[in-house]
C-alpha cells in the first residue's frame, strides 16, 4: 500500500472526532467490544453487502463514501467512490471526516482496518456469512445508524418471506450444483454461505461433502454426479450461450436434456445482504415452479 504524508490539519480533525459526545458501544463481527458515535452522519462503507444494507434499513442518507464495487440499490451510484475493496484510497476517505466506516472481513485487508484505527476512525466490522448472521447484521446496523425500528421491519420481512418459501417447498431436494467459476469448474461447497442459500431454496447441494469450500470438479465428476438442475452465475455464461458449447459431453446430463440449467445474478447470491432472501426466493421457484 502506498503511504501519503497527510495535511497535519486533516489529520488532526480526524482523530478528534466529528461526533464524539453521543457514543453507542458494540461488539462487532470481528469479536470487539467498541465505543462509536451514535447515529453518525457521516459512513464510509466498503463492502457492497453493507452498503445494500445501509440503504435497505434508511441509513443510505449517511452514507459519504462507498467502493466501486457497490452498485446497488441505484441510489449507491450517487456517493462518492474510495476505490475498491481491497484498494481503498486512504486520502479519500480520511479527506470525507467520517465519524464510522463499516469493512467486512472477506474483502477488506486488515492493513486498512490498522490504518483507520491509527488514525482514530471509528471502525465496525460486520461480517455476516449466514441467514441468521444476516440478519442479526441489519438489527446492529439498524442500531448503530439511528434505525432500529425499520430494521426490525426488514428483519421481520425477511423471516416472513423465507418461512412462507419453505412452507411452499413440496417433495424432495432437488439435487443441484451451483457454478462460481466455468473454466475450470469451481462449485460451492457444503461449507458456504451459498450452500444454506441452495437448501432453503428446497435444493439438495451435490457438492456438499465435496473437499474444500469452493471445490473444483472434474468434467467427469460433473457427469457421474448426473444433478436435476444447475445454477451458473450470470457473469459466467452469456445469456445466449449454452452450457453445452463449453462442455459438449454435458448434453446427456438431467439437468440440460431437462432444461434446467438457469442463470442467476452473481451479486444476490454472493452478498450477504437483505438480497439473499430474493435469491432463494428465485432459486426456490425455478427448482419447483420451473419459472423465476
Amino acid at each position: 500500500m502506498r503511504h501519503r504524508i497527510l495535511p497535519l490539519a486533516l489529520v488532526l480533525c480526524l482523530a478528534a472526532g466529528p461526533h464524539a459526545a453521543s457514543q453507542l458501544t458494540v461488539t462487532d463481527d470481528y469479536g470487539r467490544t467498541i465505543r462509536v458515535p451514535a447515529s453518525p452522519r457521516r459512513i464510509v462503507s466498503l463492502a457492497p453487502s453493507i452498503t445494500e444494507s445501509l440503504f435497505a434499513i434508511g441509513a443510505g442518507p449517511a452514507l459519504v463514501g462507498v467502493t466501486e464495487y457497490c452498485t446497488y440499490p441505484p441510489a449507491a451510484a450517487r456517493v462518492p467512490r474510495v476505490g475498491g475493496l481491497t484498494s481503498p484510497n486512504l486520502e479519500a476517505i480520511l479527506a470525507l471526516q467520517p465519524d464510522l466506516v463499516l469493512m467486512s472481513m472477506e474483502g477488506n485487508r486488515q492493513e486498512d482496518f490498522t490504518q483507520f484505527e491509527r488514525f482514530k476512525i471509528p471502525v465496525v466490522v460486520s461480517n455476516p456469512r449466514t441467514l441468521g448472521g444476516i440478519f442479526r447484521s441489519l438489527r446492529q446496523l439498524g442500531d448503530l445508524t439511528g434505525h432500529p425500528r425499520e430494521a426490525g421491519a426488514l428483519v421481520d420481512s425477511l423471516e416472513g418471506r423465507l418461512r412462507t418459501v419453505r412452507a411452499s417447498i413440496a417433495g424432495e431436494p432437488v439435487g443441484t450444483l451451483l457454478f462460481v467459476s466455468l473454466q475450470p469448474p469451481i462449485v460451492a461447497g457444503g461449507k458456504t454461505f451459498l450452500n444454506e442459500i441452495l437448501e432453503a431454496a428446497g435444493a439438495r447441494n451435490l457438492a456438499a461433502g465435496a473437499i474444500g469450500t469452493y471445490p473444483a470438479l472434474s468434467r467427469e465428476a460433473i457427469l457421474a454426479a448426473d444433478p436435476d438442475a444447475l445454477f451458473v452465475t450470470a457473469d459466467l455464461l452469456p445469456a445466449d450461450a449454452a452450457l453445452t458449447d463449453l462442455f459438449p459431453e454435458w448434453k446427456i446430463l438431467r439437468a440440460v436434456r431437462g432444461g434446467r440449467v438457469y442463470r442467476i445474478d452473481p451479486d444476490i447470491v454472493s452478498r450477504p445482504g437483505p438480497r439473499a432472501v430474493d435469491a432463494i426466493e428465485q432459486i426456490s421457484s425455478l427448482l419447483h415452479t420451473g419459472s423465476p
